[in-house]
């Protein structure tokens, strides 16, 4: 297992209050306790950008649902966990995304876009402590994170970061109000250098 990495609280603290509203509050705290989290029940890390989380800690209460509901049901959660992770994040703490005071309505939807995956490329760089560029494509672009908390999960078969998935839908959803098919393409968790994600140009029909 590598050294951990830190992370600022306030991204944890979303995360757990994002499995709280998707879950309920019985679901959160049997998820926490069965992933060795037992110590954030009723004591979620500050909203704050101190460098005070871990991606350890990130990785296991991902990893926890994915246990919890097995491999297959985990991944609708915890798409949902990832959309409102984006939520809250956008409401408590817009400067991890890199979205505050981004004014979008006068671009049109490529520039919006490219302008919020370009914010959260700079912010994951900037204030999350990831190591993440963007890539574009004539027909997509692609989110590449270098460092990720499926590092410090178990390996998998299949990409299995699908909260980062769910964050990059709902960023699209509130950029063009439109829905895309966003794919993790490849994973650091199955032996992939980077976890890519194809962000396609064109919204589901």
């Amino acid at each position: 297992m590598p050294e951990d990495r830190p992370m600022p609280n306030a991204n944890l603290r979303v995360l757990l209050v994002a499995i709280e509203e998707v879950m309920g509050e019985n679901g959160a705290k049997a998820v926490l306790n069965s992933g060795g989290l037992g110590r954030y029940i009723g004591n979620y890390p500050p909203n704050n950008t101190e460098l005070g989380a871990s991606f350890t800690d990130y990785g296991a209460a991902q990893q926890a649902v994915e246990d919890f509901y097995g491999p297959r049901g985990a991944r609708a959660m915890l798409i949902r966990i990832g959309r409102a992770t984006f939520r809250y994040t956008r409401q408590e703490q817009p400067a991890i995304l890199g979205l505050a005071g981004l004014a979008l309505k006068a671009l049109p939807v490529g520039a919006r876009m490219k302008s919020v995956l370009e914010r959260i490329t700079s912010a994951a760089n900037k204030d999350v402590n990831l190591k993440a560029h963007l890539r574009e494509e004539p027909d997509a672009y692609y989110y590449v994170n270098e460092e990720c908390p499926c590092r410090w999960r178990p390996e998998h078969d299949k990409p299995a970061c699908f909260v980062t998935v769910g964050v990059l839908q709902e960023a699209m959803l509130w950029a063009t109000g439109k829905n895309y098919r966003v794919e993790e393409v490849a994973c650091i968790s199955n032996g992939a250098s980077a976890c890519v994600y194809r962000v396609p140009k064109q919204p589901i029909e």
